[in-house]
């Protein structure tokens, strides 16, 4: 599906509710949908200098970063400058991407990754992977908690095109429908290796082409991968990604079995989520306060920024894009 905002839907400050529910059945059905001009012009000229110029920085280098050595050459997970000019509102309070996250994951959603993903020239191709796992991992457990089986997503990805993404700048391939594949609700591994029975039942791929300006809106379970760009220019995608009320875990899934230490800390602060190697840390996105006017807007929608603000300067190279960007700190 792809649909293109108009001037009464920012008038209105939403999408209207029948592009809302065919949005939602294309990105429960195929995994994704694509809805154009939701960032402006003015916003893209702002940011992708800036970004290519911290790619620059980076490359300068002369390493493989951490993400390249775990998934492919060329793919860079890069943190997005945190102060002011660079945190533009309608990114980072835009009422119809908020429209969007409301209607596929309910109000209480909460921002969980703000970062940029780098397609450069001349890069490889990753492994076929998914983002995120399933909150519920059998039918049984789904069922006994009110949801339908195969389970909806906890999560919604917002990648943003700052400047057309095709196939010869390395538009991410996708294969569609595949987050409704049940079977690998229970792997340890988010990895599709040794198995092309099941890329055969989903495929053939596509791929995730987008035009400037747009959001790909994509339920991140379903597969993908990181392909070589081809071109002499890297591509530039922003990603934000949110999640639902529920996620109580800091990338977003639904932990079930919770210490009753650590559900009296979650249930005290709803700034506190739990962390991969146990125990509960501050998971909200730290940004300078520089940049609080871009996220002074009031959520017409019931979508929490979950900011923290501080004085200090966040080195958007490091420290924000530790923990995939939010920086999360243990609990006192």
């Amino acid at each position: 599906m792809h649909y293109t905002a108009t001037p009464e839907d920012f008038e209105a400050g939403t999408l209207p509710k029948s592009v809302l529910r065919d949005l939602r059945e294309a990105i429960e059905t195929d995994g994704y949908a694509v809805v154009s001009g939701l960032v402006s012009e003015e916003t893209r000229e702002l940011l992708l200098p800036s970004i290519l110029e911290d790619v620059d920085i980076v490359r300068a280098g002369g390493e493989l970063t951490t993400h390249e050595k775990n998934t492919g050459v060329g793919h860079l997970q890069l943190g997005l400058r945190r102060h002011a000019p660079y945190v533009c509102a309608d990114l980072a309070a835009n009422p119809l991407i908020e429209s969007v996250v409301a209607e596929i994951l309910g109000g209480g959603a909460w921002l969980g990754f703000y970062n940029g993903n780098v397609n450069c020239p001349g890069s490889t191709f990753q492994p076929l992977h998914f983002d995120r796992p399933y909150s519920w991992k059998s039918r049984e457990e789904a069922e006994a908690d009110g949801q339908s089986w195969p389970p909806p997503t906890t999560t919604l990805s917002c990648s943003v095109a700052l400047a057309d993404i095709t196939a010869e700048t390395g538009a991410t391939e996708i294969y569609p429908g595949s987050q409704r594949e049940t079977e690998v609700a229970t792997w340890t591994t988010n990895r599709l290796k040794e198995r092309p029975d099941l890329l055969e039942a989903w495929g053939p791929p596509a791929r995730m082409e987008v035009p400037a300006g747009a959001i790909c809106f994509r339920d991140p379970r379903m597969w993908h991968r990181g392909v070589p760009n081809r071109s002499d220019r890297p591509r530039a995608m922003l990603g934000l990604t949110y999640h639902s009320a529920r996620g109580n875990h800091w990338r977003g899934r639904v932990v079930h079995e919770v210490a009753a230490e650590e559900q009296a800390l979650l249930d005290g602060d709803p700034s506190l989520k739990l962390l991969d190697e146990g125990g509960v840390g501050d998971g909200r996105l730290v940004f300078h306060s520089s940049s609080r006017a871009a996220f002074e807007i009031e959520s017409l929608h019931g979508i929490d920024r979950n900011i923290r603000f501080t004085d200090d300067e966040v080195n958007h190279l490091v420290d924000a894009h530790s923990r995939g960007g939010a920086r999360v700190c243990a609990a006192a």
